[in-house]
């Protein structure tokens, strides 16, 4: 379809680019922000066709809103100008400010990005203090002696440098003559600097909306960020008009802005919307099995469905239940749906398999506590609320210790089992049986199962002055830089919070005040509802639980 830009958007394609003034755009959900952007990169890389070191910059908060706007350049860019454009996180654009240019602030000639699974395994090596003053002072050490960067040192110190070397900060700039700030309302303070630092003689596009600030704790600050943003570069807010290019739906949208507002959407029947009043907790999956069968009998398959919980133990259980039917369920055809997944976590469970290998082959001190270290971190990974230390490190130790010289616990047949060879695929569920019965590990032995095959099959090949935990380590490639995945796929299970920035042809709020943050304010709930509600293109779903009727989620359908 042909795009037709309406008088504000071509304000920001057209008059915007050509005068080379900055914009702030303000605009809500499908109002084509992104198609707006997409299209004044284009403009002003035909303006600067003569000079290919030059590149537009855009910057989003997650992988998913770049691989949205990715997809969107890929309708209407040659191949020529998706090469002069730059997508990029803020904490990557930190990284890569730092591996070209970060001798100049003190860093050795070689940095490596630590992500969040390295550093919990530098903090289970090196015993670091638990004290926040304390770990702050030893990320920066460990970034000014060893080169090492983790995610809280990337953004300032990459501020700290274009601050401190007016020189280098004008050679970035010179690259990029316009930077795209996408989602702008949820830039962190930090992320905030940093565009100022890399912004400050470029022609800047913040798009974003406050009416999707999540975080009541945020939206003070954030809504005055959009002021600032005003004043730093001398530009009145461009407000969007309210047509939708996403969602066609006219009872979509209202219902949308009712919940925002905290209005009743009139009574009646409403095209494209259905409200559930669920009496019956223990029968969601028969509600999203038979919603899931009737949109792709009557519609087809080539739709994208997307049921949205408020947690991520919710999603995990919609998931798991979707893909296997309860033996006593009546509705007994199997979904297959996919959920956003930690590539970090999943690198944990490989290494921790990989130091048992380690260990089953090498019986010494050493491999142990490496053993164990490996064996927390992945814990930690996929239980955030799981407490790694010195006391956890040394039980986990004689636990191994025990294992290895045979006590006959699931953990020694795992070890034997490892002693001629190791395959993801056949000691994954090996090692998820001999520590599931640990009372510690219950926890991330559910999520990982919940996840399913976790497509760990490839281990890096042997190298003789490694051992296999290390091979696998220094070939991991950091995780998390591009922010989390917009995996694709036609069924999605996601919180509420990863379905930000997405969009889906059918949508199923799942409202359950049980699985929500109790302490949540009102109007953050009403921002984050609103924000669901506005992913849906063409049907929108909720089915709502009361807070004192039947019995809690997880029982079979």
């Amino acid at each position: 379809m042909e795009f037709v830009p309406t008088p504000e958007q071509r304000s920001v394609i057209y008059d915007s680019i050509d005068d080379g003034r900055s914009a702030l755009v303000i605009a809500g959900p499908g109002t084509g922000k992104s198609r707006t952007a997409i299209e004044a990169a284009r403009r002003k890389i035909a303006a600067h066709a003569g000079d290919s070191r030059e590149q537009v910059l855009f910057l989003s908060f997650s992988n998913a809103a770049i691989q949205r706007l990715v997809a969107a350049a890929g309708l209407v860019l040659s191949k020529d100008e998706r090469g002069r454009l730059r997508f990029r996180t803020y904490h990557s654009l930190a990284a890569d400010i730092l591996r070209a240019y970060g001798r100049f602030c003190g860093l050795p000639p070689k940095v490596r990005v630590a992500d969040k699974l390295e550093e919990k395994l530098l903090a289970l090596e090196r015993n670091w203090s638990t004290d926040d003053l304390a770990v702050e002072k030893t990320l920066y050490g460990l970034a000014r002696d060893e080169g090492i960067l983790t995610f809280d040192v990337l953004i300032p110190l990459a501020t700290a440098l274009l601050g401190g070397c007016p020189t280098l900060a004008s050679i970035i700039r010179r690259r990029h003559p316009l930077i795209i700030a996408d989602e702008f309302q949820d830039t962190s303070a930090g992320q905030w600097g940093l565009l100022r630092a890399v912004g400050a003689d470029s022609q800047v596009l913040a798009f974003g909306d406050p009416n999707q600030i999540i975080y009541s704790s945020m939206h003070a600050a954030t809504s005055a960020r959009l002021d600032e943003f005003a004043r730093w570069k001398s530009v009145e807010p461009t407000l969007f008009s309210e047509i939708n290019f996403r969602c066609g739906t006219a009872s979509i949208l209202t219902f949308a802005q009712c919940l925002l507002e905290g209005r009743k959407i009139a009574p009646g029947k409403h095209a494209g919307l259905q409200i559930v009043d669920a009496k019956y907790r223990n029968q969601l999956r028969a509600y999203l099995a038979l919603i899931w069968k009737s949109i792709y009998t009557k519609v087809g398959p080539n739709q994208t469905v997307a049921f949205l919980a408020p947690s991520n133990d919710l999603v995990e259980q919609i998931t798991v239940e979707l893909r296997n039917p309860p033996k006593l369920s009546p509705i007994r055809f199997p979904v297959f749906a996919q959920m956003s997944r930690d590539e970090a976590s999943c690198d944990a469970v490989v290494l921790a398999l990989a130091a048992l290998r380690d260990l089953a082959v090498n019986h010494i001190e050493s491999n142990t506590k490496r053993a164990a270290i490996a064996l927390l971190a992945m814990n930690s990974m996929w239980n955030r609320r799981f407490k790694i230390g010195t006391t956890a490190l040394t039980t986990m130790a004689g636990i191994l210790d025990a294992a290895r010289k045979g006590d006959g616990s699931p953990l020694a047949s795992l070890l034997a089992s490892l002693e001629t060879g190791m395959t993801p695929a056949t000691h994954i569920p090996l090692l998820l049986g001999a520590i599931g019965g640990r009372k510690e590990f219950e926890k991330a032995v559910s999520r990982i199962n919940a996840h399913g095959r976790l497509s760990l099959e490839v281990v890096p090949p042997a190298d003789r002055q490694l051992s296999l935990f290390d091979s696998c380590r220094t070939s991991r490639v950091p995780k998390g830089l591009d922010g989390y995945d917009a995996w694709a796929g036609k069924t999605h299970v996601l919180t509420y919070h990863k379905a930000k920035g997405r969009e889906f042809d059918y949508v199923v709020m799942i409202v359950e005040p049980r699985c929500e943050h109790t302490k949540q304010p009102l109007d953050e709930k009403r921002r984050l509802y609103y924000v669901c509600a506005t992913r849906a293109k063409k049907w929108l779903g909720v089915i709502h639980f009361g807070k004192d009727r039947g019995p809690v989620l997880g029982a079979v359908v």
